[in-house]
């Protein structure tokens, strides 16, 4: 089953693991 709620599930959980990515990119950087 693929639902419209599935779906918008499915895009936060990608942004947030994009934000997450971002996030450790510039503390390290900022180290």
């Amino acid at each position: 089953m693929w639902t419209p709620y599935a779906d918008w599930i499915y895009t936060v959980v990608s942004l947030s693991g994009l934000l997450l990515i971002c996030w450790l990119v510039l503390v390290r950087s900022a180290r």
